[in-house]
């Protein structure tokens, strides 16, 4: 299992390379073209200074062979210019060889740019006569050239064989008329190998011109194009990439009379790039074929630029329509989304009011909540404080019951021992019986004992937690045996709910004046507010 999956694994990574380097090459091919007017200043920058030697001269010689090389360097950009100055060569010609040379270079042009009826005027007027042997090579070529091109014409009257035999005829004329070896020997060489069917020979040949070719040269573009074309239908990454760089070369030559970049633009229109086809055909490969003023190139560009149009035109139609529906989904879905934004805010703005709702819903029950914890906790204060009513009243009931009783347990002691006494008639001893009972100092002294243990029973921090209402240095601290001084005992029976000042001088049996001084001179001493004091005391539990 593990070798279909290598061999797919490097399927992909030719694939991955292959598609790397086309997109290279065209990039390439791209950006010469962005350049083309750059190019195209080189090439009149080289015609200027040739045009400048001949305005210069004064010889005709010299003049006709400036005249020769302006039309050579134009021959392939422009054909009005080109022919303008094998005009002028002619006038400037001496010599009767120098008049036929122009000609046969003209009848070139014009066969190649498809005036065939101007090309054959000319060949006509030395068809049939005898050339001197210096020119009869130009004359061969020119003949050669007019068969070639007029292979495929279908207006000429000629059977197809008539012309391959021809073209065969005057190539081999020509072929024992060239250097073996040299560009223009292997080039005729190709074409015979072509019309016998020897692609592979006709390949070789053509790698021989690209060899025999300077780089960037018209020579290097015709035979990397023929190269190109051994590769037809056989290779067609070969032939792409020699038809681009063909192509390349043309541009950087300034050759408007190409054929590389149409059959280029032909090729990538079929193979499915119609954006980058009419780009060629509408921006280049028909502009330079205008320029160049021939009737081939239009006529051979206007066969398949129609069909280029009208895919383009229908492929953007389309494109425009998809955009269209696309922009009225995008439109639609747009509202749409709009309409749920809307939604979608409104139903916020409806959260948003509930929640307030919420939230003051939250408040309130949080205020009730604090006020019912409030009422809570002044109901468990109230509880307690009552709970502290009861214990006090309790201890305090059973205290006063007690003493109750023994008061009159004592007092009807005493009362029977008065009587006894009176009706026994000892009422001397009686009166000094009475005289010497102890004081009532005394039994006030036990009251305030009797007090101040039960209160402190009750309230065993009462004195630490009001000393703690009363500023630093201010405490009231009992002295020798007594358990609460007079202001506490004041303030005790405060907190046990006696206020009135002569209820608690009745009580402790004091003066009202006295109680009343020394409540506003403790007061005086509280941390506090001194009109909150006593309620502080009272909630001393």
């Amino acid at each position: 299992m593990k070798h279909p999956s290598a061999f797919l694994s490097l399927l992909l990574c030719l694939s991955a390379c292959s598609q790397s380097l086309e997109k290279a090459r065209y990039e390439q091919l791209d950006k010469v073209l962005d350049e083309k007017a750059l190019y195209e200043s080189y090439f009149q920058e080289r015609a200027s200074v040739l045009k400048d030697v001949l305005s210069e001269q004064t010889d005709n010689d010299q003049r006709y062979s400036i005249c020769m090389r302006l039309a050579d360097l134009y021959r392939s950009n422009c054909r009005d210019s080109a022919i303008y100055y094998l005009q002028a060569a002619r006038s400037y010609a001496t010599k009767g060889n120098e008049t036929a040379e122009v000609d046969f270079m003209m009848a070139k042009i014009y066969v190649k740019s498809g005036y065939y009826l101007e090309a054959v005027d000319i060949l006509d007027r030395y068809r049939g006569k005898e050339l001197p042997s210096d020119i009869l090579r130009s004359y061969y070529d020119a003949e050669y050239t007019w068969w070639w091109e007029t292979t495929n014409d279908s207006s000429q009257d000629v059977s197809l064989d008539e012309r391959n035999e021809k073209c065969r005829y005057y190539r081999e004329l020509l072929l024992a008329m060239t250097e073996p070896d040299t560009w223009e020997w292997h080039n005729l060489q190709r074409a015979e190998a072509e019309s016998r069917g020897e692609r592979l020979s006709a390949r070789e040949h053509a790698i021989s011109m690209i060899q025999l070719s300077q780089p960037n040269s018209r020579a290097y573009a015709e035979a990397t194009y023929w190269y190109a074309h051994s590769f037809e239908h056989e290779n067609e990454e070969m032939f792409e990439e020699w038809m681009i760089r063909s192509a390349i070369v043309d541009v950087m030559c300034a050759t408007k009379d190409y054929a590389s970049l149409n059959e280029e633009s032909k090729y990538i229109f079929y193979k499915g790039d119609i954006d980058r086809a009419f780009r060629y055909v509408a921006n280049h490969c028909m502009p330079d074929a205008l320029y160049y003023n021939g009737k081939l190139r239009p006529l051979q560009v206007s066969k398949f630029f129609p069909e280029i149009v009208s895919t383009y035109q229908e492929k953007h139609s389309r494109q425009a329509r998809i955009s269209a529906f696309f922009l009225a989904c995008v439109s639609i879905l747009s509202i749409l989304l709009l309409l749920l934004l809307l939604f979608l805010s409104k139903r916020q703005r409806t959260l948003r009011a509930v929640r307030e709702q919420l939230q003051d819903s939250y408040t309130e029950i949080d205020k009730r909540n604090r006020e019912l914890v409030s009422i809570n906790e002044r109901l468990v204060n109230l509880n307690a404080q009552m709970r502290e009513a009861d214990k006090v009243k309790q201890e305090y009931i059973t205290l006063f019951l007690g003493i109750l009783s023994d008061n009159i347990n004592t007092t009807r002691l005493y009362k029977n021992h008065v009587l006894r006494s009176i009706r026994q008639g000892n009422t001397k001893a009686l009166v000094d019986e009475i005289e010497q009972l102890p004081s009532i100092d005394n039994d006030i002294l036990d009251f305030y004992k009797m007090f101040d243990q039960t209160f402190v029973n009750l309230y065993p921090d009462f004195v630490r937690k009001f000393n703690s209402l009363l500023v630093e240095g201010a405490e009231i601290t009992p002295k020798g045996e007594d358990i609460l001084t007079p202001e506490l005992r004041i303030f005790a029976l405060i907190k046990l709910g006696i206020t009135d000042s002569s209820r608690i001088a009745s009580l402790l049996h004091y003066s009202a004046n006295t109680i009343y001084n020394y409540r506003a001179k403790t007061k005086n001493k509280a941390r506090g507010s001194r009109d909150d004091f006593e309620e502080a005391v009272r909630n001393i539990d």
